[in-house]
């Protein structure tokens, strides 16, 4: 899947005349590897969401999340939580960088990380089975509440 995002190093590959630079920190040349894992908004992003608990490590590439994501080492249902978070993490990185390139404009990470705070809580209201221990479900208030 990531070799087929648009970002600008794979439009530049196919011949396209586009600036090369990370349209969120104007940096390093955006693929992505930086856009998701190396560039420091993303990482900012990482380091608010682990400010209580370790959810996601900083990984160097894209490879390595994935591989994270693949060895869970808690139960079921903080798997799936943490799993949940990577997403909108990833799906809202997304929104902000084509934000940065069509309007010009980019959301400090803080309220970035509300958003996907709020996201996942939703989400996970709406189908969290019934059998989850209160454990669990305190774990989750405290993450992400």
């Amino acid at each position: 899947m990531w070799g087929r995002l648009q970002t600008r190093d794979r439009l530049r590959r196919i011949g396209l005349q586009v600036e090369q630079e990370c349209p969120m920190c104007g940096m390093h040349s955006e693929s992505a590897d930086h856009l998701f894992t190396q560039c420091i908004y993303v990482r900012n992003c990482i380091k608010e969401l682990n400010r209580n608990h370790h959810l996601i490590p900083l990984c160097s590439n894209m490879g390595r999340m994935n591989d994270w994501l693949q060895k869970p080492t808690v139960g079921r249902f903080r798997c799936q939580t943490i799993q949940c978070i990577c997403t909108a993490l990833l799906y809202n990185i997304w929104i902000q960088r084509n934000s940065a390139i069509w309007q010009g404009s980019l959301s400090h990470f803080t309220k970035v990380v509300q958003q996907i705070k709020n996201e996942v809580w939703l989400r996970i209201q709406s189908i969290m089975p019934r059998k989850v221990q209160n454990k669990d479900k305190d774990w989750l208030r405290s993450i992400l509440l």
